[in-house]
C-alpha cells in the first residue's frame, strides 16, 4: 500500500509540476493569437511594399528595353538609307553651280537631313575636329603643318550617331 500511495503522490506532482507549464503555454498563445492580427499586418505590408517595389522596377526595366529597342530599330533603318544620302550629297557635289537640278537635289538633301534630325541622329566626323577613335576610323595619314597632330584633315565619309551609339564610323584622314 506504501508503493500505491508513493506512486499517487508521485503522480500528483507530476500534474502539479505540468500544470505550471500548460498555463504558461496556454498564456503564450493567447498572447499570440492576440498579436497575429498585428503580426499579420506588418507582415502584408511588408509583402506589400515589396511588391511595389518591385513592380516599379519593373515598369522601369520595361520602359528602358522598349527604349533600347526604339533606338536600335532607327539605327538599322538609317543605316540602310545612309548610302542614299551619300549618293545625293556626291550629285550635290558634281553638279553645275547654276544648275536648277542641284538646286532640287540640295532641297533633297536638306529634308533628308532635318528628318535625320528628327529622329535624334547627328553627323558627326568634322575637317578640324579632333580625332577620336570612338567616331573614326582612319584610313589615311598625313604630315601638314596646317592642321595641328591628331586632327582630321579630309572627311571621305561622314558617319552618323544616334544618342550614344554610333550608327557609321567617319571615314577620315589623320594629322
Amino acid at each position: 500500500m506504501s508503493k500505491e500511495k508513493n506512486k499517487k503522490k508521485e503522480t500528483e506532482k507530476q500534474a502539479e509540476v505540468n500544470e505550471p507549464e500548460t498555463d504558461v503555454t496556454e498564456n503564450t498563445e493567447e498572447e499570440k493569437k492576440e498579436e497575429t492580427p498585428a503580426a499579420e499586418k506588418d507582415d502584408f505590408k511588408d509583402k506589400f511594399i515589396r511588391l511595389a517595389a518591385d513592380f516599379d522596377n519593373f515598369k522601369k526595366r520595361s520602359k528602358a528595353e522598349k527604349e533600347g529597342i526604339y533606338n536600335l530599330a532607327v539605327a538599322d533603318t538609317v543605316e540602310k538609307f545612309l548610302p542614299v544620302i551619300d549618293d545625293i550629297e556626291r550629285a550635290c557635289a558634281a553638279a553645275p553651280e547654276d544648275s536648277p537640278l542641284k538646286k532640287g537635289v540640295e532641297q533633297v538633301a536638306l529634308k533628308f537631313a532635318s528628318t535625320l534630325e528628327q529622329l535624334g541622329v547627328k553627323p558627326i566626323g568634322e575637317k578640324g575636329e579632333k580625332f577620336d577613335v570612338s567616331l573614326h576610323e582612319a584610313v589615311m595619314r598625313c604630315d601638314s603643318d596646317e592642321f595641328e597632330e591628331g586632327s582630321v584633315v579630309e572627311v571621305f565619309q561622314k558617319g552618323y550617331k544616334l544618342g550614344d551609339k554610333v550608327v557609321r564610323y567617319a571615314k577620315v584622314k589623320v594629322n
